[in-house]
């Protein structure tokens, strides 16, 4: 039987009593599933599932992403992206992101295992898009409801200025420009299981407010950044070799702390697109 712990009113829970050969299990992945629409993030301590079993736990979700067009993956793994940090290569993930908004889907969820951890330092925090839009201002929500946001591949830019390979910068942001697309959401949003409304807001990836002069846009966008940094928001998980979590994409952000240089640091990450236990996934 699952023990479900939450770990702060907002967001996140801590589960326990899960045998090693069930993380399989339908009915297991059911219940875990229905935390996971509760507390947004789950966390399960010491999970030390191999590659193998991590790919079939995600495929009891549903349908997983394509091989990532910036990160790579884990050997034998097309659907496992390798992340793995040093002073060689610092991340680039310590900024407040829901994953891939700019995406023409955007996923459903991400599930994480930790493969190597430093000894200090390395935590991620999580962050309730519900819990921004339960604190806004009634006439802010009102405000907000019918305006939609831009998203692209923002802090991922960084990557691309520098001359490569005989390619200018200039050149290689074009490149990637088209690579990696746009989309536009509303700001307001509504989770399509639970039905509870949601900031849809990331400050990462949302690069403009549609309708809007840069000025204007970048104040609100100022705004939105501040008033979604708020600790009774979050979740902040410190990792242990073989921890899972698994956290839904659709109403979350994350950001993981680069406080760990010069030290190595490794994650497995598997995105998981289609819902498929969504009333409108196909």
């Amino acid at each position: 039987m699952l023990n479900i712990d939450p770990i702060t009113p907002a967001i996140g829970a801590s589960i326990s009593g899960i045998g090693s050969n069930s993380f399989s299990d339908p009915l297991l992945c059911d219940e875990i599933y229905q935390a996971l629409l509760k507390h947004q993030v789950i966390f399960i301590p010491q999970s030390n599932l191999k590659p193998s079993q991590h790919l079939a736990f995600a495929e009891n979700f549903g349908t997983l992403d394509d091989p990532h067009l910036h990160y790579p993956h884990v050997e034998g793994y097309a659907n496992i992206v390798l992340l793995e940090n040093d002073q060689n290569n610092p991340p680039d993930t310590n900024s407040w992101h829901t994953d891939l908004t700019f995406k023409a889907i955007q996923p459903f969820a991400s599930i994480l295992i930790a493969r190597h951890i430093p000894a200090s330092g390395g935590d991620t925090m999580w962050s309730s898009c519900y819990a921004a839009y339960d604190r806004l201002p009634e006439g802010m929500k009102n405000d907000l409801e019918n305006l939609q946001a831009v998203h692209d591949f923002g802090d991922f830019r960084n990557s691309f200025v520098s001359d490569q390979d005989g390619q200018s910068g200039v050149e290689r942001l074009n490149l990637n420009v088209s690579r990696f697309g746009h989309n536009i959401r509303p700001l307001i949003d509504s989770h399509p299981v639970t039905g509870r409304k949601f900031l849809n807001f990331n400050e990462a990836f949302v690069t403009h407010i549609a309708g809007m002069t840069t000025n204007d846009s970048n104040a609100l966008r100022t705004f939105l950044a501040n008033h979604m940094n708020k600790p009774e928001d979050q979740v902040r998980w410190r990792w242990s070799v073989g921890d899972l979590v698994m956290w839904d994409n659709r109403v979350t952000m994350h950001y993981a702390l680069a406080d760990y240089m010069p030290h190595y640091r490794c994650m497995n990450r598997i995105t998981v697109v289609h819902d498929r236990r969504a009333p409108d996934c196909s």
